[in-house]
């Protein structure tokens, strides 16, 4: 796989399991993601986007099953609300339980976690069973970069590769939640 930038869904699958960056679509733009539980690949991407450490980065994951993994017990209302709304276009910041890896952990206590319906990534995390990072392809505080070449261009880092499929058709990033107090923190 040296070299090759765009890869199928079987090499992106292999390309994260192997702690690299992948730019992948969503329902919306470009991003850029990484196994979360890779420490280093997770760190990576801060310095690839020249992002503050103290910004959070959205997670998606293929199913609510897994977030409970990494999240204290729910309430019945909470998790009927997820069900009702995943999958599909929306991020909740959730509370974390304390037995997460040490480099997810933030001064809020919550993470943002998404279980989307865009084909490719329910394709992609269905094959990766994991946690994946997703934040805009872009350096922080830049316009976002939303065709793949130019995503590989701008960041020239060997050990970033895209996923070689179509972007959702919707007109804006998630609407991100706070599940706990339902503030919405992002329309």
């Amino acid at each position: 796989m040296s070299g090759k930038k765009s890869l199928n869904t079987k090499q992106s699958i292999e390309w994260i399991l192997d702690g690299k960056i992948l730019a992948h679509p969503t329902e919306a733009i470009w991003g850029l993601g990484c196994n979360a539980l890779n420490e280093s690949s997770y760190k990576n991407l801060f310095k690839l986007k020249n992002r503050d450490e103290n910004k959070n980065f959205i997670l998606l994951a293929n199913s609510l099953k897994l977030v409970k993994e990494f999240t204290v017990p729910l309430a019945k209302q909470d998790e009927t609300l997820l069900n009702n709304t995943w999958p599909g276009p929306v991020t909740f910041l959730i509370k974390y339980k304390d037995s997460i890896p040490i480099h997810l952990k933030n001064s809020t206590g919550k993470l943002a976690f998404r279980v989307s319906n865009h084909y490719p990534i329910k394709t992609l995390l269905k094959g990766f069973n994991g946690l994946m990072v997703s934040t805009s392809a872009n350096i922080s505080g830049e316009e976002v970069i939303n065709e793949p070449s130019l995503i590989i261009k701008n960041f020239a880092n060997d050990n970033l590769a895209y996923y070689d499929e179509i972007l959702g058709d919707e007109a804006k990033p998630s609407t991100i939640i706070d599940l706990h107090s339902k503030e919405i923190i992002r329309p």
